[in-house]
């Protein structure tokens, strides 16, 4: 029974030593040069295999497509099903943040590191590189279900380049390294990849992907089945553009070109600007005399009230938060109406549809509804101007003969107005109005009962701005916030991978999106795992560490985490249980600052 436990060490030294991103990468950077400048020449198979994959999957056309609702909500995803087959085809496209040949790499690179120790379910095993553009691949798929014997795929891969787009396709081979087994169930799979080369974004290249695939399990498998496991299939491509994803890089740039357009526009208004900045800003006055009540934000940071006006059906709502970051970069924020961060997963299309100058433009937005509630758009004035220390930001309702109303679209109305003020030299005061109104049939009660909701985009831009933050900038109150962040919910724990708890599902997706919090992981390999088993918040029993902090590794980093619970719960206050908990846990009270 001891002998796993001292065959461990071998594991455990692996884990502190290595270097697998690091190794991915090169690997990575090696076959993306050799796709964009080492000369390729297809053999006439393989080119008959492109042009096979290219008519039978590639031709295909979207609106042939049934839509499906994506995990993701920048990639489009549909599925379809050929007359009289079984088995489903299904497409995703999405825009990925770098080069074509850096795209059909990753592609192409299925025994990378991280690739196969993500696989809990499947063994990858390359069993012939034919030369630089194709090989051929070998997939087994355990499903661990009962009665359902695991799923063997070979494949020949191959990539090829026309003009300055690529084409990978993976098409069903036979291999005589593998002959067919009792204890797996071949099936056949075969995919077509368009990459297509976009005009760069901010300095950054932009690659078109529209994968293809159809994937035949074999045996007798429901249809129901094929189809429950479509959206898991395609989020294969979500999986790429979030490996490559530089969305803050490229809303960085459009920011800060908007913040030197600010800090220089002239604050003339016309009559009709003034006039819907005076309808809105006179909401806040009115607002005042309503008798309100608090509504709870997932934040604790923020603060949100609810009132209703006699004879008026609809709710009106109010916030407040501070934001770490100046008033002209929460204007910024906020007049990027096409940045990506601004992008929900009810979207269903979003555009300025009129620019009139640097204060003004025309908004339109549709919005995806439960399947029983029409879907929902609305289209608006947005406008701002400088006022005193800060800006005052409104959106007013408006109808357009650019924009008219569609079957099966309800048209509703969502007056908005936000007063930005300066608060000190790198803190802004928000204060959030809104008014909505759905539209149609919809009972007032199930309308209002998402204002909370609504209200909570002044908690968004507050976190957006505080993951911006690098560890030189943070203060006791960025700690505050990072720690809060840390104990409300978040859209990554809607989709956990591999198993993982709500828990850490939230906290891989906090070290990877703010900037402090991934430096710190960069130079304290237990951080991390630390902190993700102090979030758990669990009663566990926990041994003692005393390594030093610079020599703290992975697994005492969850040692130490384990510990905080049991601390709390056994002492009277939260700094007691802390303090014990730092005694315990590091061996020189100089170090208890950073453990802390």
């Amino acid at each position: 029974m001891k002998v796993p436990l001292a065959l461990a060490a071998c594991g455990d030294l692996r884990e502190k030593f290595q270097r697998d991103d690091e190794i991915d990468r090169m690997d990575l950077d090696e076959f993306a040069r050799i796709i964009k400048d080492k000369p390729q020449s297809c053999t006439a198979e393989e080119d008959t295999l492109v042009n096979k994959a290219s008519v039978k999957l590639g031709m295909l056309e979207w609106e042939n497509f049934e839509e499906l609702e994506s995990r993701d909500h920048l990639v489009k995803m549909g599925k379809m099903f050929f007359d009289g087959s079984s088995s489903v085809v299904v497409r995703a496209t999405t825009t990925v943040d770098v080069s074509v040949e850096e795209c059909a790499a990753w592609d192409m690179a299925a025994m990378s590191r991280k690739r196969v120790k993500d696989a809990d379910t499947e063994e990858r095993s390359l069993t012939r590189s034919i030369d630089d553009h194709s090989s051929v691949l070998r997939v087994t798929y355990d499903f661990k279900i009962p009665g359902f014997k695991p799923r063997e795929f070979i494949s020949t891969q191959v990539w090829r380049r026309q003009g300055d787009d690529l084409t990978v396709v993976y098409e069903p081979t036979g291999s005589r390294e593998f002959p067919p087994s009792h204890s797996l169930v071949r099936g056949t799979t075969a995919a077509h990849t368009v990459y297509e080369r976009r005009q760069p974004v901010g300095g950054l290249p932009q690659t078109r992907v529209t994968w293809t695939n159809q994937t035949d399990l074999g045996g007798l498998i429901p249809k129901s089945v094929v189809n429950s496991g479509a959206v898991r299939q395609l989020m294969y491509l979500s999986t790429m553009r979030k490996f490559f994803d530089k969305s803050l890089d490229i809303d960085g740039v459009t920011r800060a070109r908007n913040v030197e357009m600010i800090t220089g526009h002239s604050n003339e208004t016309t009559e009709e600007e003034e006039r819907i900045l005076a309808e809105e800003e006179k909401h806040f006055a009115d607002f005042k005399e309503m008798k309100a009540k608090v509504v709870k934000m997932k934040s604790p940071l923020a603060r949100a009230e609810v009132a209703f006006q006699s004879g008026d059906k609809h709710a009106w709502g109010w916030a407040t938060a501070t934001v770490r970051a100046t008033p002209e970069e929460v204007l910024a924020f906020n007049w990027d109406t096409m940045m990506r961060s601004a992008r929900r997963e009810d979207d269903l299309e979003k555009s300025v549809d009129e620019e009139r100058n640097g204060h003004n433009q025309l908004v339109y937005v549709k919005k995806r509804t439960p399947k029983i509630i029409a879907d929902r758009d609305f289209l608006g004035r947005v406008v701002w101007k400088k006022k005193g220390e800060g800006f005052v930001f409104a959106t007013n309702p408006e109808e357009s003969s650019a924009r008219p109303r569609l079957d099966g679209v309800v048209r509703g109305i969502y007056p908005s107005a936000m007063r930005i003020n300066r608060k000190n030299d790198k803190e802004t005061t928000l204060e959030y109005f809104i008014h909505p109104d759905a539209g149609g049939r919809l009972p007032s009660w199930l309308a209002n009962s998402w204002i909370g909701s609504s209200l909570s985009f002044v908690t968004e831009i507050q976190e957006y701005f505080q993951a911006l933050r690098r560890l030189e900038e943070w203060d006791e109150e960025d700690g505050r916030c990072v720690g809060e962040a840390m104990c409300m919910q978040t859209l990554s724990e809607k989709y956990p991978e591999n198993g993982e708890s709500k828990q850490r599902a939230r906290m891989r997706a906090l070290f990877k999106q703010y900037k402090g919090l991934e430096e710190i992981a960069e130079k304290y390999e237990f951080f991390q795992p630390m902190m993700t088993r102090v979030v758990e918040n669990k009663l566990w029993t926990s041994g003692d560490v005393k390594s030093k902090l610079c020599s703290v590794s992975s697994k005492e980093g969850e040692t130490i985490g384990r510990g905080l619970a049991m601390a709390l719960a056994t002492n009277l206050t939260a700094e007691a249980g802390v303090d014990e908990w730092i005694g315990r846990c590091v061996r020189e009270r100089s170090e208890a600052s950073m453990s802390r």
